[in-house]
């Protein structure tokens, strides 16, 4: 009986600690998948992107009461400036948290990306919140699983 209470323990640590996808391979998804929207024959590709850092729990807390504060201005430039630059595609990669929700909702808003394609690496908890967002501001939202 101990042997599989021990057994079980493993298992369920094991899987506590591993860890999801790299920066890399998140945005190596996130780039072929974007290459899979562009018109036949388009040779340059650019996807600039974003990661929100998280601060610790009280750090998000602080950010989140400010909406998102710099974080979501330093956002919006960079996709105001990617729009400018003619790039259809954005990836954000999330700190998992609920202060992706506040930079993202603080950053999308009154902005207009109409022809962009915004890729979202988070959570599954805050996609629907960020999909709203970015469709407000008129663009595509497409979620990448951060596992």
């Amino acid at each position: 009986m101990k042997a599989l209470i021990a057994a079980a323990l493993l298992v369920t640590l094991a899987g506590c600690a591993s860890s999801g996808k790299s920066d890399q391979q998140i945005y190596q998804e996130a780039a072929d998948a974007h290459v899979m929207t562009l018109a036949a024959g388009q040779n340059t590709v650019s996807l600039p992107s974003v990661k929100i850092p998280s601060h610790g729990l009280i750090g998000d807390s602080m950010a989140i009461a400010a909406g998102g504060g710099a974080n979501a201005t330093a956002l919006k430039q960079a996709l105001l400036q990617a729009k400018s630059a003619g790039d259809s595609g954005f990836l954000i990669m999330g700190a998992g948290t609920a202060l992706d929700v506040a930079i993202i909702k603080n950053a999308f808003d009154s902005v207009d990306l109409s022809g962009m394609r915004i890729y979202y690496a988070g959570n599954e908890a805050q996609k629907d919140a960020v999909r709203s967002a970015v469709e407000k501001a008129q663009a595509h939202f497409q979620y990448i699983s951060m596992q």
